[in-house]
């Protein structure tokens, strides 16, 4: 990846193992980090509670609902973290007694 202006990690996510460590960083919002990237050139000792102003968590592309807000924070101050994402389904007949779950 070349260097750029923004933290490309951040916006698109990332997997892999290396050297017998995993990482799973979900995608974030472009918008979101450009906006802490700016306040953290205004102000670097800017508290995680301010940081998280501008960036609230994560942004699934799929729509993906976070469970546990408090998680994220954690994550964020920490480094580690789990977070459960979970989807809205609609349930829809489609003939003859038939459903079909819509996520």
């Amino acid at each position: 990846m070349l260097p750029t202006r923004i933290p490309h990690l951040l916006v698109n996510g990332q997997t892999g193992i290396a050297v017998g460590m995993a990482t799973n960083i979900p995608p974030h919002n472009l918008t979101e980090i450009v906006n802490a990237c700016l306040a953290l050139l205004d102000d670097p000792a800017l508290p995680l509670a301010a940081l998280m102003q501008h960036v609230p968590g994560p942004d699934f592309p799929t729509g993906g609902i976070i469970n546990g807000a408090q998680e994220i924070a954690t994550a964020y101050r920490t480094g580690r973290g789990r977070l459960s994402v979970r989807a809205r389904v609609a349930i829809e007949e489609v003939g003859r007694g038939d459903r079909q779950a819509i996520v």
